[in-house]
């Protein structure tokens, strides 16, 4: 009967109807058909995987990260960047990666930190020479920083969906946000040696130094705020988006003054917008995988992932060909809502930390946003490039390499993942 709820969503998934509405069609045809289950349970746990204090910290990070990039915060760190990467062989290259590690930790939104550098440095990169294809693959690369450096919408839903520590994720996550930047920037440091892109001739001076620290420092204190601060139990992940959003206005309206009434408005209603979609997603997501649990869908998978090996390494890789390869077709929200309930327990079972595993589970849905057909950071650069899916896809190679790269040594290295959280604890 299960095949009733599996065959319509994918139907629904590959004829281009959105992913939130594939799934509620999938799970509407298989009470109907099917009739094992009264349809009060689709109605009741639709609503009820939304009534939850954790995911209200979505929307609030959403804004925080809208009012800090109004707020010209994204120039101050760009000019951060220059300062100390623009001498660089591909110096651009390299300022974008920086850039990113600075916009992750404000944004927590791989498509909002993709938007905002390929607007701001795209045409920058253009006019000093680089290719289209290359800034568009480059960018789009960055982007996958932002769900895995704190805060990160993606770590919200994990941990409300599988009960595991957000703040503990959150301080998992910046050493591999870390480890992703310099696999980046040592990518593009060859590729600008191979196609001679230039350097910044910008001379070096402790006055241009002390310029741009101070600039840039107020974007610096956000994340340390919100990670010190839920990992020390100061406040709740909730509490932390509302302390995030209110630090927001606070730089962006009374200290630098660039926040307009309009830029507000604009705020939260792209802020609405962007939460729910997220938050559809989640509540369809709910039902699907309730009736996957009602029989035993999960178990099932786990038993059969453990019983093809004992080998802790081919299940590991088992898990992560699996993880990639759902994020080429599917957004994150969803493989964490479906995907997250079934690879975890398997995870767990066989020793791995349930806050390791979480981060693994989210670099590779991250990834999943570079990879095509549905990589949707490119899909974000290709129109701002004006190039085309084939040859950005093409161009992204040697980054998305890298990031597998990061995806094993995280996965197989688990204290690098872990120490930061084990020492804050």
């Amino acid at each position: 009967m299960i095949w009733w709820l599996l065959i319509p969503f994918l139907v629904a998934l590959f004829i281009g109807i959105p992913i939130s509405f594939s799934l509620g069609i999938g799970v509407i045809i298989f009470t109907f058909v099917t009739g094992t289950l009264p349809f009060d349970v689709f109605a009741q746990t639709l609503y009820n995987s939304t009534e939850s204090f954790p995911l209200m910290a979505i929307p609030f990070f959403i804004l925080a990260g809208e009012l800090m990039n109004r707020s010209g915060i994204t120039d101050r760190l760009i000019n951060f960047a220059k300062f100390f990467m623009g001498r660089v062989r591909g110096g651009l290259a390299q300022v974008t990666v920086v850039s990113g590690v600075g916009f992750a930790g404000l944004s927590g939104s791989a498509v909002a930190e993709t938007a905002a550098l390929g607007k701001t440095l795209g045409p920058a990169m253009e006019k000093q020479g680089y290719g289209k294809d290359f800034i568009a693959a480059l960018i789009a690369s960055v982007g996958v920083m932002a769900p895995v450096i704190p805060p990160s919408v993606i770590m919200i839903l994990y941990g409300a969906q599988m009960n595991v520590s957000i703040g503990a994720m959150f301080m998992a996550g910046i050493v591999p946000g870390l480890i992703i930047a310099c696999l980046l920037m040592l990518v593009a440091y060859l590729m600008a040696i191979k196609n001679r892109y230039p350097t910044s001739s910008v001379p070096f001076s402790w006055k241009g130094l002390l310029d741009v620290t101070v600039a840039a420092s107020l974007a610096f204190v956000m994340p340390i705020i919100i990670v010190v601060g839920i990992r020390g139990g100061v406040f709740t992940p909730t509490e932390g988006g509302a302390v995030a959003a209110a630090y927001a206005f606070l730089v962006g309206g009374l200290i630098y003054r660039r926040l307009t009434l309009n830029d507000i408005f604009e705020s939260f209603v792209r802020s609405g917008i962007t939460s729910a979609v997220i938050l559809l997603v989640v509540a369809m997501s709910a039902p699907f995988g309730w009736v996957m649990t009602y029989f035993a869908i999960p178990q099932a998978v786990a038993d059969a992932l453990l019983g093809l090996t004992d080998n802790h390494v081919i299940i590991l890789l088992l898990i992560i060909f699996i993880l990639t390869f759902v994020g080429m077709f599917l957004e994150g929200a969803a493989i964490v809502m479906l995907l997250g309930p079934v690879l975890a327990p398997v995870a767990v079972g066989m020793g791995m930390d349930p806050v390791h595993f979480a981060i693994v589970m989210v670099v590779a849905i991250a990834i999943g946003m570079v990879t095509p057909p549905v990589g949707v950071n490119l899909f974000v650069m290709v129109p701002i490039m004006g190039t085309t899916m084939e040859k950005a896809s093409k161009a992204a190679l040697p980054f998305t390499l890298s990031l597998f790269v990061a995806l094993l040594i995280i996965a197989f290295f688990p204290e690098i993942v872990l120490w930061l959280p084990q020492l804050f604890r």
